[in-house]
This record gives C-alpha cells, structure tokens and sequence, in this order.
C-alpha cells in the first residue's frame, strides 16, 4: 500500500485527497433530516427578525432556495467526483473533469457570492444592529471563495495538463515513421552546433 503512494506524483497525490475529501463532503451533507431542519431554522430565524411579513416572506423564500440549490448540487458534485477519479489516476479523458470543475464553480464561487448577498440583505433589512456578525461572515466567506478558486485551479491545471498530453500524443501518432526519424536527426544537429 505504501509503495502504491511514493509511485503516485503529488501533484496527482494532492488532487486525489482533495476529491475524495469532496466526496465524503457532499456525502456527508446527503441527509434530508438535515435539510429539513435548516429549512425549519430559516423560518425561525428570518421571524425573529420582526420585520413585516412580505419581507421576511422574500428572505425566507431566497435563503430556503439557497439550501434546497445547494443540497441538489450535493448529488451532482458527489457523481462528478465520483467519475473525476477515473482521469486523476489514468492521465486520460480530461473531459471527464469538466463536470467536477463546473459543479465546483457554481456550488463553490457563484453560490457563495449569492451567499454573501444575502448575508448583506440580512443585514440590511432584518438583522441592522448585526454588524459585527457580518463582517465576520465576509471574512469566513473570503477565505471560503479563496480556497475554492485555488482548488478549481488546481483541477483546471490538470484538465489542460491532461488534454496538452492527449494532444501531444495525437500529434506523435500522426506523424509517420520516417517524419519522427528526420525531427530526432534535427533535433541532434542542432544540439551538436
């Protein structure tokens, strides 16, 4: 088992435990006793406010959204990470991270800037006297849209690493026998000047 890992680079060693800790994520947030219970803690909340009922009816309808979007995005992070193992481990079939890359864009970036308007919106209309909360929440939420666009980084660069070698290895097949034998005698002239 140790041998299997010192075999493995770290650059494929590092986006291998960052999928399967996203697997166990989504996994671990496929509860719907928990969903129902936030949604349930949404109500409670946006009432406590004691703002009147169309507006808590608007937040509670957006935020509950959020949650509901969110857990749907759950199973199909959970399913295209779940496939992303295939091209982490072979070096082929780059597309097969585009899903990964996509559900992580939207769940990770797009969904907490959306977050983080809420949180504003929150602030302005139900919650005015929280100011302090908020700031710790744009600080959370930074840090949180900070380390997904790293983690998409670190995805998107092996996509391109995987599509550049699938490229690279089209543009050798094409090439016929004696073309392959003419680059190597040019590549030794001009080594040799």
């Amino acid at each position: 088992m140790e041998g299997m890992f010192n075999e493995l680079p770290h650059t494929k060693l590092k986006l291998l435990f960052i999928n399967i800790f996203a697997i166990l994520h989504s996994a671990t947030y496929l509860n719907v006793y928990r969903l129902y219970a936030d949604l349930r803690n949404v109500k409670v909340g946006v009432d406590g406010s004691g703002e009147e009922i169309w507006i808590r009816e608007i937040f509670t309808f957006l935020i509950s959204g959020l949650i509901v979007v969110r857990f749907s995005l759950c199973f199909v992070g959970l399913a295209s990470n779940i496939v992303a193992i295939y091209p982490i481990l072979t070096n082929s079939q780059a597309e097969m991270l585009m899903p990964t890359i996509i559900v992580q864009a939207i769940d990770n970036v797009i969904l907490n800037l959306y977050e983080i308007i809420l949180g504003y919106g929150s602030l302005c209309y139900l919650y005015p006297e929280s100011t302090a909360v908020f700031i710790f929440f744009i600080v959370k939420m930074g840090i949180k849209i900070a380390c997904s666009i790293s983690v998409l980084n670190i995805y998107s660069d092996h996509h391109t690493h995987l599509a550049t070698l699938v490229s690279f290895k089209e543009d050798l097949n094409s090439l016929g026998p004696d073309s392959v034998d003419e680059i190597e005698l040019a590549n030794q002239n001009f080594d040799a000047t």
